[in-house]
């Protein structure tokens, strides 16, 4: 998917309810927030690409510990290996994640989805493979409408408006 998602986690986000936020790019999680691939606990192993998805994430060792043990995390720990991107409280959970969205979504829509695209390749790509991306990605937001109205703002001091093109 081309376009940006984020998870608002509030609660506890176990099993199938932990694999859901795992294939969002950003998470967001309330203080009261628990999460933790609990298949083995009931013999079974994660889906629905959890494994690939939190070993992206959090990285080989903790994705073993987590899946391996079925533990739950709280938020806290979870922000600290990296599995949520921010923690906030209870209140504020649906207020933070709006304001994240709304961030996102006033840049540029082109330069958005080949900078998402670009990160998750670099994941399994080579330096070559990412600089050539990069060339290309590069080449076309150069082109772009947006990237000219990015330009006339700077000189204008003014927030662009963008139209994705």
């Amino acid at each position: 998917m081309s376009k940006p998602s984020i998870a608002a986690v509030n609660g506890a986000a176990v099993g199938f309810g932990c694999t859901l936020p795992l294939a969002c790019d950003l998470r967001i999680a309330a203080e009261e927030a628990r999460m933790g691939p609990i298949f083995v606990r009931v013999g079974l192993t994660p889906d629905f690409g959890s494994t690939y998805n939190l070993v992206k994430i959090v990285g080989i060792a903790k994705a073993l510990e987590l899946a391996l043990t079925g533990k739950i995390i709280d938020a806290k720990e979870a922000k600290e290996i990296g599995l949520v991107n921010q923690v906030v409280p209870a209140s504020e959970l649906m207020a933070a994640t709006h304001e994240m969205a709304m961030s996102i979504a006033q840049k540029p829509p082109i330069a958005v989805a080949l900078a998402k695209k670009g990160l998750h390749q670099a994941v399994d790509a080579t330096l070559v493979e990412q600089l050539q991306y990069e060339a290309f990605a590069l080449h076309l937001c150069f082109q772009t409408d947006d990237h000219l109205e990015a330009v006339k703002a700077f000189l204008e001091k003014r927030q662009p408006v963008f139209k994705g093109r």
